[in-house]
């Protein structure tokens, strides 16, 4: 009985989060000053309900929006918007392709 509580509690916390793909690591999150040398591609918005907290749930949203910003083709997104209820968490963001100094 104890290995099934633990096995439960372990998959409440750990097996409702939203995972960065290998192209979505890559994805930086930017500020309206480092935008200089970017262009902008689009706008992505992100919910996440699956959170264990609020916390959990708004990575969850920034992690599903760096994902969507790899999907479109970008390197990096500026944030517009960061909210949490007790509904859950919404990212939105513009998703941009910057030029780091390693070239695009």
């Amino acid at each position: 009985m104890r290995v099934l509580i633990i096995l439960v509690t372990m998959f409440l916390v750990f097996g409702c989060t939203t995972t960065l793909t290998v192209k979505g690591q890559s994805v930086r999150i930017v500020e309206s000053n480092q935008q200089s040398n970017c262009k902008f591609l689009g706008t992505a918005s992100a919910f996440d309900t699956l959170g264990a907290t609020a916390g959990h749930e708004s990575e969850n949203a920034l992690n599903e929006l760096r994902n969507k910003a790899a999907i479109l083709g970008g390197n990096a997104i500026k944030i517009l918007n960061l909210d949490s209820t007790i509904q859950g968490a919404t990212a939105t963001g513009e998703v941009l392709i910057c030029n780091f100094g390693e070239g695009i």
